[in-house]
């Protein structure tokens, strides 16, 4: 009973990884074409620093949590350069539709399996008569000391002198147990095709209001 028990939710996982690899590749070819429609840094018109800001915030939110935003200044006649940085989001499964930080396809597949996380980091840099947004958002996967459920100790004491045993803490870097994974272009697009959107119709918005 046990055997057959173990051999039918074997079978019953490997369905199921299969099927959603499949519709993970059929979700993910809209998004692939639509890869290369907005460039990143994007170009936007210089229009009032502060709707800019507002936008780029308003529209980040929907994916992330902002941790520190510096807005545009102008100092000694010098327009600086602003930027927005977000918190750490433990990236939607398949089972949170609703949320959008996980693009459709692999990515969610991805973050269901596996315990992932996201970032996001802009830059608004002016230049003469427009703004350079620049959006990075960076994917790391979480990095455990051992399997969950794993039933053996982390650490094996030993009882010779060929090995010196240093304190962990002291040896863990700050941003210990996630791994680095690139940057995830998807979302950036998503994010920059919502901005586009965003502006350009603010700034009609404004144009028709003046007029």
């Amino acid at each position: 009973m046990g055997l057959r028990f173990t051999i039918c939710v074997c079978f019953g996982v490997l369905l199921c990884l299969t099927s959603c690899a499949r519709l993970g590749t059929l979700w993910t070819e809209p998004a692939t074409e639509a890869i290369q429609d907005t460039a990143n840094p994007l170009a936007v018109p210089m229009a009032d620093r502060d709707f800019v800001m507002d936008e780029i915030s308003d529209v980040l939110d929907n994916y992330f949590r902002i941790a520190r935003e510096q807005r545009p200044r102008l100092v000694d006649a010098i327009l600086t350069e602003g930027s927005i940085d977000t918190h750490p989001r433990i990236g939607s499964t398949l089972l949170e539709p609703w949320h959008r930080d996980s693009q459709r396809g692999f990515e969610k597949l991805h973050a269901t399996l596996q315990t992932v996380r996201r970032i996001a980091k802009v830059r608004v840099i002016p230049s003469q008569d427009q703004y350079w947004i620049d959006l990075k958002v960076y994917k790391e996967l979480e990095d455990l000391a051992q399997p969950v459920g794993y039933t053996v100790g982390g650490r094996i004491s030993r009882h010779d002198n060929s090995i010196d045993q240093d304190e962990p803490d002291a040896l863990d870097p700050p941003n210990a147990g996630w791994i680095p994974l690139g940057r995830d272009f998807a979302l950036e697009q998503a994010i920059l095709r919502d901005l586009q959107q965003r502006i350009e119709r603010g700034c009609q918005n404004r144009e028709s209001d003046v007029h």
